[in-house]
């Protein structure tokens, strides 16, 4: 079932899903949206359909409503009756641009076009023109997916979203107030290009000098526009330099200036071969200018790219590693590590039914989006996964700290902070205290992965983020 917004109504996406045979709702709005799924949820009955729930994706048309959902969730009667599935039309592109997965060819360029390594010096840059709603999505979406092994060594090799925005300071108050411990714990700065004489006003960690770095993304705010001389500099500085992968994406809510912005970049944007990714619907134009020669990396970026299968494909990825986390978490503190030899499909769909809430959802849906950058980050491409049946033991505990350090991003979206001293001498004290403090949405696991300690069935809390990288390439077979 898809439910969607009357903004999408004329998407081919919609007569996709008919032709297919699935019910398709259009509504006016997020909230008719969201009373639909109330209907369907009464209507329907799980005992007459031997206890499966109802698949539904959610096309929401505002960023806000699915911040909700992933933070907060559904009410208890239609989480229990209907599996959903939400987005925005935004959100969905920025997981087909961003996101690698089992079956579905992608001509998109990833953040990390080439492998970084352990022993790399590069990190990923994005730099985002312009606050919309894709701005938005491009920016959580790419703080959800790009996590890399190097700063496992270096702390400071940190991946770089950077917003420039005539007036940045709206668009960067709303973002920290809505991912408000996300940007507690993360450096990020605020540079005026219309100052006199601009100067750079630097956010740290609130915990920073006494509890090491753990959140591997870090923010930039520029009050400016690519017609700055000041932008144009900075523009041709990161595309020349080797230790930075630099992606350019300009998301104005105005889609003609975007379009015109595409062919006014600095002139090293292009040579290097810089992706340029123009948000823009009806590409034509612009895919026809940019076939070869000097714009051959502009990359038009419209909904029309926009196909559920994508969605399908990552949420029954998310359904293994939700999987995997559960035979984990039923190891006896004794028991080797390791993830399970094989995926029982049906048993799979029951632990699915049970995770609980939304949010518990998107955590599973969020470590799949990651599969793919980590099998990159070993050297790893899609073409070749279908052939890889094991990672090394130097490859998994590579990726177990690149995995927690993932986790901590995510959850800091989702909403969780870190305990405070106080909170953590509960839970010394009392391991039945850790649970009481995640109901309220404070993590005893969001530290350092050096400073991971045991939880209530006696185990390293490490132990999790092992098993779910042992199971990486069963989890991506489970789709091919």
């Amino acid at each position: 079932m898809l439910i969607t917004s009357t903004t999408y109504k004329d998407h081919p996406m919609a007569a996709r899903e008919k032709a297919a045979g699935e019910r398709v709702f259009i509504e006016n709005d997020d909230n008719t949206a969201i009373r639909r799924l109330q209907e369907e949820c009464t209507q329907y009955d799980l005992e007459a359909n031997g206890g499966e729930r109802l698949e539904c994706f959610l096309v929401l048309k505002d960023f806000t409503s699915l911040w909700l959902l992933q933070t907060v969730g559904l009410p208890k009667e239609i989480e229990a009756k209907v599996d959903v599935f939400a987005t925005t039309m935004e959100d969905m592109m920025a997981k087909t641009f961003f996101v690698k997965l089992p079956n579905i060819p992608s001509t998109f360029p990833s953040l990390d076009r080439n492998p970084i390594a352990f022993d790399s010096d590069v990190t990923v840059h994005l730099v985002i023109v312009g606050f919309s709603a894709m701005t938005e999505a491009l920016a959580i979406n790419a703080a959800l997916v790009a996590h890399y092994p190097n700063y496992n060594r270096d702390t400071r090799l940190r991946t770089r979203i950077t917003i420039v925005d005539d007036n940045v300071y709206d668009g960067r108050d709303r973002l920290v107030q809505r991912y408000v411990h996300l940007f507690e714990n993360s450096y990020y700065r605020t540079l005026d290009l219309n100052d006199v004489n601009p100067r750079c006003v630097l956010h740290r960690p609130m915990y920073e000098g006494t509890r090491k770095d753990f959140v591997d993304v870090e923010w930039e705010f520029v009050n400016g526009n690519v017609r700055n001389e000041a932008v144009r500099q900075k523009l041709t500085e990161w595309s020349t330099d080797g230790r930075q992968q630099l992606t350019v994406a300009l998301c104005h809510a105005e889609q003609e200036r975007n379009y015109s912005e595409a062919f006014g970049l600095p002139r090293a944007v292009y040579e290097q071969g810089i992706p340029v990714l123009c948000h823009t619907e009806g590409g034509d134009m612009l895919r026809m200018a940019a076939k070869e020669g000097a714009y051959a990396s502009i990359v038009p970026m419209g909904s029309e790219c926009c196909d559920l299968k994508v969605l399908r494909v990552l949420k029954k990825l998310a359904k293994s590693v939700n999987y995997v986390y559960g035979h984990c978490f039923s190891l006896a503190p004794e028991d080797p590590i390791t993830a399970p030899a094989s995926i029982d499909e049906e048993e799979m769909e029951r632990q699915w039914a049970l995770v609980g809430s939304l949010p518990k959802q998107y955590s599973n849906i969020f470590n799949a989006m990651t599969l793919g950058t980590k099998m990159h980050s070993i050297g790893h491409t899609s073409e070749d996964w279908t052939a890889y049946y094991a990672l090394t033991l130097e490859e998994i505990n590579l990726l177990t700290e690149v995995e927690h350090n993932r986790w901590s991003v995510e959850e800091l979206i989702l909403g969780y902070r870190p305990a405070n001293e106080e909170e953590m001498e509960r839970v010394e004290k009392d391991i039945t205290q850790k649970k009481v403090l995640r109901k309220q949405k404070i993590h005893y696991d969001l530290r350092s992965f050096d400073d991971l300690r045991a939880d209530s069935t006696g185990k390293n809390v490490n132990v999790y983020d092992m098993a779910l990288t042992q199971g990486i390439p069963l989890m991506i077979k489970s789709c091919i």
